[in-house]
């Protein structure tokens, strides 16, 4: 599964209007992260620059080739993806002289590590603007970081093109997908790489629905180092009959058409691109009452928020909207209107060039 912020990156750059603008996109990655198709991105030009620890010497190296390709492309604005783009960037900005440098956050920092957060503070006095992907990714950003909240903008993510032009039916059968064929589906789309996903507590209530519904399935897409823990909890709660491991897949937005609950059950969150796809695919949709999934979810109305590591209230949230199909159904058309007046394409791509717009006029 591509990550989120690489997967709106390359929306953003793609998007762009090339008669307004001419975007450059620098990968640090060791591998390619941003989502290419034939070479390109769109009307965007790729450069990879692979870079290990940003102190190095390679590192250095790097920044250097970062800061010589924005003066020889005469760039007006740096745009920086997490931490050590963000260092980077900044320098890079810097040596080059270009006139608007910006940064960005896509999640509450649960990884982030404290030097970035000193290194923020003195870089910070120089950034002339922030995006956050949701309103507590911007509170976050001004109580633990103490950048001003007047020079943060607040812009939703958004849904790839063609996630909402189409019908919502599922587009092939659950066999043809390597789903369970009969009774109710219940679901969860996010990696095993952290603890922070909440795994262990979809598990749970898994069980506890499982013991008093005995028609459910439920499936875990995603992979990871956690994944062997998950697999072995699911079997110690008897229930490995009744959750299908998935792994990676290519092809979630399928799957997500057919479930009947989508969860997400996260301990921190920013904006869940997948609780984005569950209401564009007219799901209800149970999550943990953390960073920006209220916002996304409202509760009652699109789906049901719990509180986060309460596997009992999450099982019982579930189990409410099995129970009750008609209001389960009213909840995923009500997601699929939300989604498609706030999560397109469109919408992110013109506030960030409305953004731009400002910083050059305020700068260059």
């Amino acid at each position: 599964m591509q990550g989120g912020a690489e997967k709106q990156l390359g929306i953003l750059a793609s998007s762009l209007d090339p008669s307004r603008f001419r975007p450059l996109v620098v990968q640090l990655a060791p591998r390619g992260a941003v989502p290419l198709k034939n070479g390109t991105l769109g009307p965007a030009r790729v450069f990879h620059f692979p870079t290990g620890k940003f102190y190095s010497p390679s590192g250095f190296g790097q920044m250097l080739r970062i800061a010589r390709l924005a003066r020889e492309e005469r760039v007006d604005i740096i745009q920086t993806f997490f931490e050590k783009a963000e260092v980077m960037g900044w320098l890079a900005r810097r040596l080059a002289g270009v006139p608007v440098w910006m940064t960005s956050r896509r999640d509450l920092g649960f990884k982030r590590k404290p030097v970035y957060d000193r290194i923020f503070r003195i870089s910070s006095r120089s950034c002339d603007g922030l995006v956050a992907v949701c309103r507590a990714a911007k509170d976050e950003t001004v109580t633990r970081e103490g950048f001003p909240a007047g020079k943060i903008e607040v812009i939703y993510n958004a849904l790839e093109d063609g996630t909402l032009g189409g019908a919502v039916s599922p587009s092939g059968s659950r066999a043809d997908l390597g789903l369970p064929t009969e009774g109710p589906l219940v679901g969860m789309v996010a990696n095993f790489n952290f603890e922070i996903k909440g795994h262990r507590y979809f598990i749970e209530a898994a069980a506890r629905v499982a013991r008093e519904r005995s028609g459910v399935l439920f499936v875990l897409v995603g992979d990871g180092a956690l994944r062997a823990a998950c697999e072995r909890q699911a079997r110690d709660l008897g229930i490995a009959e009744r959750i299908h491991f998935l792994g990676k897949r290519g092809d979630v937005p399928a799957i997500l058409a057919h479930l009947d609950v989508s969860v997400l059950c996260s301990t921190s969150e920013g904006l869940s691109n997948v609780i984005m796809e569950s209401m564009a695919a007219c799901k209800p949709v149970v999550a943990t009452r953390v960073g920006g999934n209220p916002e996304l979810v409202q509760d009652g109305v699109t789906g049901l928020v719990v509180p986060p590591a309460d596997s009992t209230a999450l099982g019982e949230a579930i189990g409410a909207l099995l129970d009750d199909p008609p209001r389960a159904a009213a909840m995923g058309a009500a997601a699929r209107q939300i989604a498609e007046e706030r999560f397109s394409v469109r919408a992110m791509v013109e506030a960030h060039e409305k953004l731009y717009a400002r910083l050059c006029l305020e700068k260059i």
